[in-house]
């Protein structure tokens, strides 16, 4: 009987062990996930879930976000947003392929939330291609995401 016991204890812990291991696992890894992407109209709300976007025609298109940046005071928090893109010829005639600008978002424990768009001014900047969007931390990309514009 006493030997009985012990193996159940024996197994009790395993199991106590592995739960507590896979918990602390999860627990580890870092929040970064899209809350919703698409179209939007001008009022930055959601029309249509989809990364396939029309060329020609002048949408705003983009994602909302939430990453964990280790950051708790409940303020903002500057990350890098970031947008490549088929090469745009701007006035001068010089080639734009996207840009990386300095953002303040909001965080709260720790996780920093937001949206980030593209919104043409004119048919022609809609060029049929990869348009890709990321968010960095110090060079550590939290968030990307490619939406076709054909």
């Amino acid at each position: 009987m006493r030997s009985l016991s012990i193996n159940c204890c024996a197994i009790c812990a395993s199991i106590i062990l592995n739960v507590v291991t896979a918990v602390s696992v999860y627990a580890n890894e870092p929040i970064r996930k899209i809350t919703e992407f698409g179209i939007y109209t001008d009022e930055h709300e959601l029309v249509k879930k989809t990364k396939s976007i029309p060329a020609g025609e002048v949408t705003r298109f983009g994602f909302c976000f939430e990453a964990f940046v280790n950051f708790f005071d409940d303020d903002a928090y500057m990350l890098i947003q970031s947008l490549e893109h088929p090469p745009i010829k701007d006035e001068g005639g010089w080639p734009n392929k996207g840009y990386n600008v300095p953002r303040m978002f909001k965080v709260k424990n720790g996780i920093a939330t937001g949206c980030a768009d593209f919104k043409a001014r004119n048919q022609a900047e809609m060029l049929a291609g990869d348009w890709i969007f990321s968010i960095t931390d110090g060079g550590e990309e939290l968030i990307r995401i490619k939406f076709v514009v054909e």
